[in-house]
């Protein structure tokens, strides 16, 4: 929250992109840790036979020179900040202190795929963020934390049962910073790429909330603003209006693998962009901005965290739209 976290800086950032093909079902994952002192940064992303990444996109590779990230995440100083369409940032909850700065407030990654494969959607697939531990990793989509032990200096209410959620002065509860984590992921059209005539209504913008709990998501009235109104004169109010949040990811069907159930945590359809490989396959190309920050509205964005360590992984998953 605003005025209660200030700074969660970090010390290792490591961003892993690669895909690997599993018959001709095309997967992609990110992984990043977070810890709290900027010291050095090291990014490593690579692809596999069927999807190539760029940051320019023009130069693609399966393996992305570690180089290329450095730059433009040495500034890093994760702010708690807060966004209603996963697009646009302020520095506080009112936005009086102004927009919020990519990638010193929150991280801020523009992205370009390729395929020249058959499944042209790309989707974030697999929360498995109950299932892992800090130091215990899986293959799947997840966000996790140390986490940070904190005696409360308050007594305020930290759930929806204004009986059994009361925090008192003096208990020692541990608080996790990866519990107040947002995703969003917003898609591009492509203007040099002929073929692409999108307009902005057809682009996908999701925000993904990896923590999967909408009882402890944005502005609920308990938990951190509980918290806060504690430490204030003028109690702060719940938002009137809440954004449309991802929880449950895109599953898909067990007896034909490369169709999506739903769309919930599609990011990017590939479109076609008249270039070809070397064996006369098409290429087909999409552009997205990845953003990642600590959501200041969530009910988890105490103080507590901001020393907390975290480690993001995200798979992707390239497949067809249910047309049934």
């Amino acid at each position: 929250m605003s005025k209660i976290i200030r700074k969660l800086l970090l010390s290792v950032l490591s961003l892993t992109l690669s895909a690997i093909m599993l018959g001709t079902v095309t997967y992609a994952w990110i992984t990043m840790t977070n810890k709290n002192f900027l010291d050095g940064l090291v990014v490593n992303i690579s692809a596999g036979d069927k999807l190539e990444v760029s940051l320019d996109g023009i130069t693609y590779y399966s393996t992305l020179p570690s180089d290329l990230f450095t730059d433009a995440l040495a500034e890093i100083q994760m702010e708690d900040i807060t966004s209603f369409d996963g697009e646009t940032f302020r520095a506080s909850r009112s936005g009086a202190a102004g927009a919020a700065i990519p990638n010193i407030d929150y991280a801020s990654l523009t992205l370009w795929f390729r395929t020249d494969g058959a499944e042209r959607n790309v989707y974030l697939v697999e929360n498995v963020s109950d299932l892992v531990q800090y130091d215990i990793g899986m293959d799947g989509t997840y966000v996790v934390s140390m986490g940070m032990n904190w005696r409360s200096d308050e007594t305020f209410v930290n759930g929806p049962n204004e009986i059994d959620d009361i925090v008192h002065v003096g208990d020692h509860n541990t608080y996790y910073a990866s519990d107040a984590v947002r995703i969003s992921f917003l898609e591009e059209q492509i203007p040099e790429n002929l073929l692409d005539t999108r307009n902005a209504d057809d682009l996908v913008q999701i925000i993904v909330d990896p923590s999967g709990d909408p009882l402890r998501g944005y502005g609920v009235p308990y938990g951190a603003l509980s918290y806060a109104n504690k430490k204030v004169v003028h109690p702060i109010q719940t938002p009137i209006e809440k954004p449309n949040v991802v929880n449950e990811l895109t599953e898909f069907f067990p007896h034909n693998p490369y169709v999506a159930m739903n769309e919930n945590s599609k990011i990017m359809e590939l479109i076609e962009d008249g270039e070809h490989t070397d064996l006369t396959k098409t290429y087909y190309v999409g552009k997205v901005t990845l953003n990642i920050w600590l959501e200041g509205w969530d009910a988890d964005c105490f103080d507590a965290i901001l020393r907390d360590e975290i480690k993001v992984q995200l798979k992707f998953r390239a497949g067809k739209a249910n047309t049934n």
